[in-house]
């Protein structure tokens, strides 16, 4: 149920930008919506529409409800889903992502005195800062780790006795592989919390319980997007990740651009009530998620996605009729003792079939039949496992790139 919090604030956040922000307003004006449409009748805005207007209206598009000299901080999405997209906010957009960020930390367990060691390459991101930023709020020490080798970062962690560690989940397992291969296994001694974000994982539970046991820690998640802001802050208590529904209007949408059935995963699609410098409005994330009903057991307020963000709708390839989530198959990985990392090729067949190559870091014999039956059992389809030496394939230091597929490049070469 829509709180009178929430029900005021998308009032205030519509009537101000539909009337001072040039883009929203020639979106609403292109439909006919005049000055006060609902929030349901403006349609789902995708990332590649603001960065065509960027292109269109150099330096920083028309996305800007205030003139630019309100604005005092510039952030860039990444890039890889195409072109990057400057983001702007003012000072009380800014005081915003602090407060959201001090929420995530203070339900993950940390606190003043805790010193959190930041294993991320400080750029033009808005994640980094913002955690740092959300650290100062709480009154604990952010221990930047930019520019460091895992090695490095390591011994860093054990120098200061670091209580924390926020990475993604894919570095967090490559941290704890570094360890053992370094014989640094003591240097994780102190973390009692790891805060993982960028990418799917965390939430899984064979992921987390694998960084819960090596780091000997609890694990939890967290997401966000710089168009979008910190959305899905942590649940220690019943895991995966709440939506804070004063904060965020909050909608899962099937391929269609309708409400995804209950049970049934789809596309998480957020407006921010608060942020109003450069407002997105019913913002498609690119994050699937599964629709339910259930409540948190723990009793926290708001949206619960029990599952956390189970993959990205640009990630799904359909294989012989079946959806295949890389996250999915990552599960299915950390579920069976002794795996390491992985790689997945998606290929066709001469004969136009399309197929799963897994390779995996794994002892041949009883740990790839037990794969392969995990595979079958959860996806429906029959795998290519290949247990590969440790060591073999590439360890990413931030978030994972463990897919390739080459049925585009057949179909280009033919």
């Amino acid at each position: 149920m829509v709180s009178a919090t929430a029900t005021a604030r998308l009032g205030e956040l519509l009537e101000l930008v539909l009337d001072q922000n040039p883009f929203q307003r020639a979106r609403a004006e292109q439909l006919g919506l005049g000055r006060a449409p609902r929030l349901e009748d403006l349609p789902p805005l995708s990332k590649r529409e603001l960065v065509e207007d960027q292109a269109l209206h150099p330096q920083f598009g028309t996305n800007l409800t205030y003139p630019i000299e309100r604005y005092t901080q510039l952030w860039q999405t990444s890039g890889t889903t195409g072109p990057p997209l400057r983001v702007l906010d003012t000072t009380a957009d800014w005081a915003w992502w602090s407060e959201l960020f001090a929420h995530t930390l203070t339900v993950a367990g940390v606190r003043a005195g805790d010193r959190v060691a930041l294993a991320f390459s400080f750029g033009p991101h808005v994640q980094f800062w913002a955690a740092h930023q959300g650290l100062q709020e709480v009154g604990a020490m952010a221990v930047a780790l930019g520019g460091m080798t895992s090695v490095q970062r390591l011994q860093t962690i054990a120098d200061t006795e670091a209580t924390a560690v926020w990475c993604t989940p894919t570095y967090a397992l490559r941290l704890l592989e570094v360890a053992v291969e370094q014989r640094l296994d003591d240097a994780l001694d102190s973390v009692r919390h790891v805060i993982c974000t960028g990418e799917p994982g965390a939430s899984l539970p064979a992921v987390r319980s694998r960084i819960e046991d090596g780091f000997g820690a609890s694990c939890v998640d967290h997401a966000g997007l710089t168009e979008v802001g910190p959305f899905g802050s942590p649940c220690p208590d019943g895991h995966g990740l709440h939506v804070l529904e004063d904060e965020f209007a909050c909608e899962i949408l099937d391929a269609e651009l309708q409400p995804t059935p209950v049970g049934r995963r789809g596309e998480l699609v957020i407006t921010p009530l608060r942020r109003t410098g450069f407002p997105v409005l019913r913002y498609r994330t690119g994050d699937a998620v599964v629709n339910t009903e259930e409540r948190c057991p723990a009793g926290h307020e708001g949206r619960w996605l029990p599952g956390g963000i189970v993959g990205r709708t640009d990630d799904m390839v359909v294989i012989r009729g079946m959806n295949v989530y890389p996250s999915a198959i990552e599960e299915a990985v950390r579920h069976v003792s002794g795996s390491g990392e992985f790689r997945i090729t998606f290929y066709s067949e001469p004969s136009g079939m399309d197929e799963i190559k897994l390779e995996v870091e794994l002892d041949e014999g009883s740990g790839a039949r037990r794969l392969q039956e995990i595979m079958r059992q959860q996806l429906g389809l029959r795998v290519r496992i290949v247990p590969v030496s440790a060591g073999v394939l590439p360890r990413p230091d931030g978030k994972s790139r463990r897919v390739v597929d080459e049925r585009s490049v057949r179909l280009v070469g033919a």
